[in-house]
């Protein structure tokens, strides 16, 4: 902290060594001093801020794994289930054609590893057969922590995910067993299960996990409380925790935030640091300036020169806080003058300039104190009717129509006769739209007028003709 405001102190102090004496001495050590502690909370916002953003990151990124993860274990899941079903309907049929069954969920399925058949719990059967040779004769009642899962299974008379579990032919995976009943409705008819081995490393890669960084991960089986990715700790220290919800089980997954100073950081650090010095002191060479600027800005900054209308941003922020803030219920007018083109390209554009004046001028005195007109460029008006009655927008429209179309602008020895296309729409608080639903709603409305207008035109010449 005590740097900046040096380098305030001595930057102002050359910047007006002339001026120097002890009244700007007094003012440079307090204006030094209130611009030193501000730039180092600046600095520190935008460093907390960045941290935080990471962290928000870290969150999303998150979140999204474990639903990539829940999507493809009940994918995968459910996939097998079709084929646990064939078995429980024929199981001869399923162990006499076990390689095209089998096979067929393979080909579905993203990341089934293989897929075995247990009659009695005791592997007869599996695909593919290559590779997995060793799984052929395990009885899991032999295996009591396979078993256990089984047993599971089995109690719950639906898919169990298991693991994960080392297998017998090498390696890890999460299994997901399903019981066969030869009787849907009798748990006695238990014939054996299913077992179909995921490649849960395969799924975790794929979903992102191994590639978060700025956070360690881990998950465990919240049932058994088995960690199977990460440390024991990550989850005693965890910044946020979130469930992945499985076929009759969840997993649990922790994130602990690891982020730290980068050098990217660091030099965002010093970058900041000279920004808002910088900045300091030329707010302070140019204070009086910027101060005269800034109100001759704030009142032109919403009006348009030509009109003395308020102008497009003026209409904007006007809107959003009608729709977010104030939540107020209103019709948005946009009036379109027809055939300003041709105005410009006859009589030219000062002409042009003076039929707008004059439009603006007859917009302004048809509506009420309340309503708000402005002009968005070019020959585009818009007018907020606030707390208009739906039922009285026609005859709004209609009576602004001829206000304006019934008065001349008088141009050198010329009369233009405006003529205006008026689309509408409504905004209801109860029922909110967001603003550029609103306005385009409003602008294909003045479309549809303007070319309902044009057509009347051609008929009537047609007719005249």
């Amino acid at each position: 902290m005590h740097q900046p405001l040096l380098f305030l102190f001595i930057g102002c102090a050359m910047l007006f060594q002339r001026q120097f004496n002890r009244w700007f001495l007094v003012f440079t050590l307090g204006f030094a001093l209130i611009a030193g502690l501000a730039v180092v909370s600046t600095h520190n916002y935008i460093i907390e801020q960045v941290i935080k953003e990471e962290q928000e990151d870290i969150n999303r990124k998150a979140a999204l794994i474990r639903s990539r993860i829940e999507a493809a274990i009940f994918r995968d899941t459910y996939l097998a289930d079709s084929l646990a079903t064939v078995v429980a309907i024929d199981p001869e049929f399923a162990m006499a054609s076990w390689d095209d069954v089998a096979g067929k969920l393979l080909t579905k399925a993203s990341y089934v590893r293989n897929v075995g058949l247990s009659p009695n719990d005791v592997i007869s059967h599996v695909y593919p057969l290559k590779g997995n040779e060793a799984a052929i004769g395990l009885d899991f009642r032999a295996r009591p922590e396979q078993y256990r899962t089984v047993l599971r299974a089995r109690n719950l008379a639906d898919v169990y995910i298991a693991g994960p579990v080392d297998l017998v032919q090498g390696g890890q995976a999460i299994i997901a067993r399903f019981p066969i009943f030869l009787s849907p409705i009798d748990k006695s008819s238990y014939w054996g299960g299913v077992s179909v081995v995921i490649n849960y490393t395969k799924l975790f890669e794929e979903s992102g996990l191994f590639n978060l960084a700025g956070a360690s991960i881990a998950i465990k089986n919240t049932e058994t409380l088995d960690y199977f990715y990460g440390s024991q700790d990550t989850f005693f220290n965890a910044d946020f925790v979130v469930p992945i919800s499985l076929p009759n089980g969840e997993w649990t997954l922790a994130a602990q935030y690891t982020i730290e100073q980068t050098p990217q950081v660091k030099q965002l650090s010093i970058f900041v640091y000279a920004i808002c010095i910088s900045f300091v002191l030329a707010t302070y060479g140019m204070i009086g300036l910027f101060y005269r600027s800034f109100l001759k800005a704030k009142e032109q900054a919403f009006q348009d020169e030509l009109t003395t209308l308020p102008n497009r941003r003026f209409a904007i922020d006007l809107l959003e806080k009608l729709t977010t803030e104030r939540k107020e219920s209103f019709v948005l007018l946009n009036i379109d003058l027809n055939d300003f083109k041709l105005i410009n390209d006859v009589y030219g554009h000062e002409a042009g300039d003076a039929l707008l004046a004059h439009v603006a001028s007859r917009l302004r005195q048809s509506v009420r104190a309340s309503d708000i007109v402005a002009r968005m460029g070019g020959d585009e008006f818009i007018a907020v009717l606030r707390a208009a009655r739906p039922g009285d927008v026609n005859s709004i429209i209609n009576s602004i129509k001829t206000s304006v179309e019934s008065r001349a602008c008088a141009w050198q020895t010329y009369k233009l006769y405006p003529s205006l296309s008026i689309g509408h729409a409504l905004y209801d608080h109860e029922s909110p739209q967001s603003l550029d639903e609103v306005m385009a709603t409003a602008d294909h409305d003045m479309y549809r007028v303007k070319t309902l207008g044009k057509r009347e035109r051609s008929v009537k010449e047609s007719i005249r003709g």
